[in-house]
């Protein structure tokens, strides 16, 4: 059986967690933001931290559908530990990514959250790598 930690549901029940699985193709790119932006809304993050943490959604989805194995599942946490929303995104990519933190796109992504990261480990019994980006985004005002 493959390891697929990153893929599996949250087994954690001391935090909510608002989880989306869904195909990794762009097509989904506005549930995804729309998911993003009612998330922040609900744990009333300001204007513009709901901004902030939809353009981050946007790009890191992008990054991770663009690089997806065929066929692969996109996998969305969403978890709020106060002041923090915590968001992860998974999915199989078929390549190790050895740059993506020297890419504008990662530039952005550390202007728009508080934390970004990238993991990847390999999909034992699969082909390519799970990789997961990270983020999390504190309530205004609150580090």
């Amino acid at each position: 059986m493959a390891h697929l930690s990153a893929l599996e549901p949250d087994q954690d029940q001391t935090q909510p967690v608002v989880e989306l699985r869904i195909q990794a193709t762009l097509d989904q790119l506005s549930i995804l933001r729309a998911l993003a932006a009612t998330v922040a809304i609900q744990e009333n993050f300001d204007l513009d931290a709901i901004a902030d943490i939809k353009l981050a959604m946007d790009e890191i989805c992008t990054h991770l559908i663009v690089r997806a194995a065929p066929d692969s599942v996109l996998v969305c946490r969403f978890v709020f530990t106060p002041p923090h929303l915590h968001v992860s995104v998974s999915t199989t990519t078929t390549e190790y990514e050895d740059s993506s933190q020297r890419s504008f796109g990662w530039h952005i992504l550390t202007e728009l959250t508080d934390s970004i990261s990238l993991d990847q480990e390999e999909n034992l019994g699969g082909v390519g790598y799970i990789t997961t980006m990270k983020f999390t985004k504190a309530l205004s005002g609150r580090l």
